[in-house]
């Protein structure tokens, strides 16, 4: 009998307790969201469109008779592009390239022909980018004597003139031609007729001219395609 009543009276005790332990408030677990805000990096992207023109200074020189396809180039940019406001590509930028194609002139007056593109571009911030950019326009492009087409390809100057066709005014130039109308006089002077007609067949028909684009000169690329970049708040 009393271990009975002892066992009844544990039972009561423990469902007090358990009532007790139920009827107070939940201890929330320690959580990240209560450790204070979680900081994140102050940067965003934006992207320039397509078709965009940037304008840019070149750092190398470039001339059909020393460059070959894939030689590389390089460039800075002279303005920032902005988008939405915020600036995109700053003022310093670089831009590296590589010629594409190189036509020499040829006789007859064909100018040479060459082409270019820009790949990649590095931010002041050391940030690099791919990128695909052809030339779009060409600060004093006459004074260059350099035409430029839609594809971004320069082609030397296609002007005529009779001091180019007769090799220049001088003296020496109506000695050659004079060289050619006489054999004999050819002859006189110790010189082959195979070697007078070369030389005429340079002052009649001579090659087209080169393409120089000197460094330092101004132009502008359009973006064949858009242009992501990371830039700060």
């Amino acid at each position: 009998m009393k271990r009975t009543l002892t066992a009844i009276i544990l039972i009561s005790f423990l469902a007090i307790i358990a009532q007790a332990q139920e009827g107070q408030a939940p201890v929330a677990l320690p959580h990240r969201s209560g450790l204070g805000p979680i900081r994140a990096e102050s940067s965003n992207t934006v992207t320039i469109p397509a078709d965009t023109q940037v304008s840019i200074q070149m750092l190398s020189g470039i001339h059909t008779r020393v460059n070959r396809p894939n030689d590389l180039v390089t460039a800075r940019l002279l303005q920032p592009v902005y988008v939405h406001g915020r600036v995109a590509l700053p003022t310093g930028s670089l831009l590296d390239g590589h010629i594409t194609m190189v036509r020499n002139s040829g006789h007859i007056h064909r100018p040479a022909e060459l082409g270019l593109r820009f790949d990649k571009i590095v931010l002041p911030n050391g940030q690099a980018e791919s990128m695909a950019g052809v030339l779009a326009a060409l600060e004093k492009s006459r004074t260059l004597d350099l035409h430029l087409d839609a594809e971004g390809h320069l082609t030397g100057g296609r002007a005529l003139s009779w001091k180019a066709l007769l090799g220049g005014a001088g003296p020496g130039s109506f000695g050659a031609i004079r060289l050619m109308a006489s054999g004999a006089t050819a002859v006189s002077m110790g010189l082959s007729l195979a070697g007078a007609a070369a030389v005429g067949y340079e002052i009649f028909w001579p090659r087209g001219r080169e393409v120089n684009l000197p460094p330092q000169t101004r132009c502008r690329i359009r973006l064949n395609y858009p242009l992501t970049v990371r830039v700060s708040w």
